[in-house]
């Protein structure tokens, strides 16, 4: 969720007890489609700021700045791969602490570090094949405790063959953003008819499925069929 523009809004104790009145008058509203409640202070202020948005925008997310966000999630914000968030925290750019053996960090410091417009989205410029491999194997192996490599991945694509890695194949094809599949199945010489079967094969074994992948897949077989037109 890369969030090119944020608007983040601090409430005092004055704000917090007009959200607790307001949240007492609602809790005793029945499920009516319609009430009169008295809005007042900042909540007026919040109010009238939320239906703006609702009437404008097709979604929004209203999130506590203090929620705790996983390098992945930090990520997805920054425009920038997992293992990268983990440097920015251990070089002391990023606020974060352990949980169990788990990095954890704070919304309000991701954003504010999004802000200082640092570091500079992998979008918006070329990616490395460290930076791709970087992206992808973070994604690839952060439910498991084993990690493959991008040498054992890379082969077992190429072979069509992922034990003992099915599992990591099957999150690869299914957790990873399409665009980064090909990517990193360029990067390491796969062309899209061996990729496309080795998701097959792990789709067959597991069950799994990534439709938006599947239709990159059909998009890129009817762009190379051959036009045939009656005589």
């Amino acid at each position: 969720m890369s969030l090119p523009k944020v608007k983040t809004e601090r409430l005092g104790q004055t704000g917090r007890r007009d959200a607790e009145a307001l949240a007492r008058q609602l809790s005793k509203i029945s499920s009516t489609r319609s009430a009169d409640v008295k809005v007042q202070g900042v909540m007026l202020k919040l109010l009238r700021e939320l239906t703006e948005l609702v009437s404008k925008h097709p979604g929004i997310a209203i999130v506590p700045i203090d929620r705790e966000l996983s390098p992945a999630d930090a990520g997805e914000i920054l425009g920038i791969s997992r293992p990268t968030v983990v440097r920015l925290m251990e070089a002391g750019k990023l606020p974060f602490r352990f949980e169990g053996k788990h990095h954890r960090c704070k919304l309000e410091d991701v954003l504010r570090l999004k802000a200082a417009g640092e570091p500079r989205p992998l979008r918006d410029r070329k990616m490395s094949k460290r930076e791709v491999e970087e992206l992808v194997l973070g994604t690839t192996n952060a439910p498991y405790k084993r990690s493959i490599t991008a040498t054992e991945l890379s082969r077992g694509l190429t072979s069509g063959r992922s034990e003992p890695w099915t599992v990591h194949v099957a999150t690869f094809f299914t957790d990873v953003k399409p665009e980064m599949i090909l990517k990193f199945a360029e990067m390491h010489g796969i062309s899209k008819r061996v990729l496309a079967s080795a998701y097959r094969a792990m789709r067959a074994a597991t069950g799994e499925a990534n439709p938006a992948l599947e239709a990159v897949f059909d998009k890129l077989a009817s762009a190379t069929e051959p036009n045939h037109h009656r005589a």
